[in-house]
């Protein structure tokens, strides 16, 4: 039996076509869908959600865009969001009342029982991402830290696989790992795929369907393949036209509200690194001198934020 785990698609509807035509072809049995599926990255929300929709042997659970949506579509409705929201904003009221009812009654984990031997606990951001205290900032659960150790010194897939594996089996995270009641654990949000075991438990993070972050712009998707002897886990890179979705973005709305991080995207899914990171140290920087207080920065601030990175980034 194979299971396709598939996370993070951010709207980005080809990506998801061509993953789920590599998973055909892998005759994949079953779908576990872990969130952030169709708002503020690209533009393609609706027919990210008709696609999932009509998905069989699927399950799904809600990312942490899926828990913003009540506020940005109803709490907020009559309020001026700032631009550094606005893509959220805008692509959250794009959803038909259908796509947004699927989205929002979504459960926020699961467990799954794939068959008599496979017990899965789903969720989109780990047990062990920033939760257990004192577990340092590492490559292994923050994209902004990987980016920053393989610009420093750079290191290979299976390097970072074993890399992680310690970290999963360490004291500090092998205590909330082992009190999950289920064999296998799989999560995304960080966009970095991976996986480990940790005892008796199988640990998977399929990467980003739609925009990865480990230095490898193929869209993302882990197969879980259970045999008589045990689990096999198989990674997948599947190429899509990251043009195409580039074009189409710039035609929308999506742009039009949010350019900033329209671009900072079109950035991302070429080079399959994370800069937002950085333009968001830019923006705190010019808040801190101007004394501007809270976590949403002004208007004037997040421009002139963009304008400094795309001078230093973009060329």
């Amino acid at each position: 039996m194979r299971t396709a785990i598939i996370s993070d698609i951010h709207g980005n509807y080809p990506a998801l076509v061509k993953v789920l035509e590599n998973a055909r072809a892998e005759r994949v049995d079953n779908y576990i869908f872990l969130g952030d599926y169709s708002l503020y990255d690209f533009p393609y929300h609706n027919e990210v959600v008709r696609e999932l929709k009509e998905m069989e042997n699927a399950y799904f659970i809600k990312g942490n865009k899926e828990a913003s949506m009540k506020y940005f579509r109803e709490e907020n409705s009559n309020e001026i969001i700032n631009d550094q929201n606005a893509g959220l904003y805008h692509s959250v009221r794009e959803l038909t009342q259908k796509s947004y009812d699927f989205l929002n009654d979504l459960e926020d984990e699961l467990y799954i029982q794939l068959s008599q031997t496979a017990l899965v606990y789903a969720t989109h951001i780990s047990p062990i991402y920033e939760r257990p205290p004192g577990v340092p900032y590492n490559k292994c659960c923050r994209n902004s830290v990987f980016y920053q150790d393989m610009l420093e010194q750079p290191f290979t897939h299976k390097e970072f696989l074993s890399c992680y594996h310690d970290f999963v089996n360490s004291d500090i995270c092998k205590p909330y790992i082992q009190n999950i009641n289920a064999n296998v654990i799989v999560y995304g949000h960080n966009h970095l795929q991976s996986y480990a075991y940790c005892g008796d438990k199988l640990i998977i993070n399929p990467g980003a369907c739609g925009l990865p972050f480990d230095f490898n712009n193929k869209a993302a998707y882990t197969i879980l393949e259970e045999t008589k002897s045990g689990f096999n886990v198989i990674e997948k890179r599947v190429s899509y036209d990251i043009e195409e979705v580039i074009n189409y973005t710039k035609s929308s709305i999506l742009y039009e509200k949010a350019r900033i991080i329209c671009e900072l995207n079109f950035m991302d899914m070429r080079s399959g690194r994370n800069h937002f990171q950085i333009l968001d140290n830019i923006a705190r920087e010019i808040a801190t001198a101007k004394k501007e207080e809270g976590n949403d920065f002004s208007n004037e601030t997040w421009a002139e934020a963009g304008e400094r990175f795309f001078a230093i980034y973009g060329k």
